[in-house]
């Protein structure tokens, strides 16, 4: 994802030429509302792409078992049963495997996630970001805008490399900090952004219009 132009995502279709639903892993730490976004998606036929599996570094992430009330697998890979971190991210890129997936989406992962996970899924592992990077980066984007006293964060969606917060942008959307605003209010109007952006990154790449090059994203058109 450096100097070259690599090759844009490839429209999902089956061995006769027609349209599939891509296979996404999302991986998660907590409620998973972005997470619920994507399965409430594809389950209204508004997303071509389904969740097929989901992964959490923590046993009693909520959004393990909104995945089980979904029926799609949810796994606990628990980081202190691991030799190292290294093993831990094979574990990871080995379960995303075992499940066909062919894009992983973080939603709200609290992980660095390791070049084992990304060598395996090059150019195809999304990460969703509440603000406007490169400002305010890692895992308290929101407070920090706001304690900042910006009148303007957001929502980014990028595709991950082995750096917190730093791939090739996909997509933005831009949040203005009313004078009114106190931090949940300002989480909740983010949330809600997310909710819709995220969506819209994975249709994306399911229709194959994301190409990157360099530092940037191109969408193609329809």
């Amino acid at each position: 994802m450096h100097d070259a132009v690599l090759t844009a995502t490839e429209p999902q279709v089956d061995s006769a030429g027609e349209p599939r639903r891509l296979r996404v892993g999302v991986l998660i730490s907590g409620s998973g509302t972005n997470l619920q976004a994507l399965i409430d998606r594809s389950a209204a036929g508004t997303l071509d792409a389904e969740v097929v599996v989901v992964i959490s570094n923590k046993e009693a992430a909520y959004g393990l078992e909104r995945a089980r009330r979904a029926q799609i697998p949810a796994v606990w890979i628990d980081p202190a049963t691991c030799a190292s971190p290294s093993a831990y991210n094979t574990a990871i890129a080995d379960a995303l495997e075992a499940h066909g997936v062919e894009l992983v989406v973080m939603a709200g992962y609290m992980r660095l996630l390791g070049t084992e996970v990304l060598d395996r899924f090059p150019g195809r592992v999304m990460n969703l970001h509440p603000a406007l990077l490169p400002a305010f980066p890692g895992a308290s984007g929101i407070s920090d805008a706001f304690e900042h006293g910006v009148k303007v964060t957001g929502v980014t969606v990028h595709f991950a490399d082995a750096e917190f917060d730093r791939g090739p942008i996909i997509a933005q959307e831009a949040v203005r900090i009313e004078e009114a605003d106190t931090l949940e209010t300002l989480e909740a109007r983010i949330h809600e952004v997310e909710h819709r952006l995220l969506p819209l990154a994975v249709q994306l790449f399911a229709e194959g219009r994301l190409a990157i090059e360099g530092r940037r994203v191109r969408v193609l058109p329809a």
